[in-house]
């Protein structure tokens, strides 16, 4: 008697442990919709603590020119995301160094920035692509790029003391900090 109570009372935990576990179910598509995979969407192919990255395409008759075209779709959008960032931090540096009572100097460090970043993203990395041929016979091309934040910050820092005018208000740990501040604020903000 004592066993088949046991053996019971086994068996209905067993049954309960199995009913509560949650179940989870897949989103399906409706009916006329068509997941689409996104090519080069994986962790890998987004901005991280040490990298801006972008994913952008280009579709062409032409491969080379689909090629051209997600390449410079991608450096558009890599400089647009990347001069927002740099303009913050340069807010926030003169801010923290009192230099926004002068304008002239506040440009002067935007202007410097802005001719890094543009000769920072004539060398970023490309760290995926891919190609497709479209039933029309156009291609498809897919391409990640990615700029190192590092490396920016100290290009920035470089630019910035070679200008005499620059140099004499410029503080480089001031900027370092600032600089990861932003940088550890967008990517959160990325999450």
């Amino acid at each position: 008697m004592k066993r088949l109570f046991l053996l019971f009372s086994v068996a209905i935990c067993l049954y309960g442990m199995n009913s509560c576990k949650s179940k989870q179910t897949l989103a399906k598509p409706e009916k006329g919709e068509i997941e689409i995979a996104i090519p080069l969407s994986g962790p890998q192919y987004q901005s991280d603590a040490e990298n801006w990255r972008v994913v952008q395409q280009g579709v062409s008759p032409d491969m080379s020119m689909a090629k051209k075209v997600a390449l410079q779709n991608a450096r558009q959008e890599l400089a647009a995301t990347i001069r927002v960032q740099v303009r913050a931090v340069i807010d926030n540096y003169g801010k923290n160094t009192a230099v926004t009572d002068n304008i002239d100097v506040v440009n002067m460090y935007e202007e410097q920035a802005y001719s890094v970043i543009d000769q920072t993203l004539a060398g970023a990395e490309l760290v995926g692509e891919k190609l497709y041929k479209l039933e029309n016979g156009n291609y498809r091309y897919h391409v990640c790029l990615q700029v190192n934040k590092q490396y920016l910050a100290d290009q920035l820092s470089k630019a910035f003391e070679s200008e005499a005018v620059l140099q004499a208000k410029f503080d480089k740990a001031q900027f370092k900090k600032v600089y990861d501040e932003q940088m550890n604020a967008f990517l959160e903000s990325q999450k």
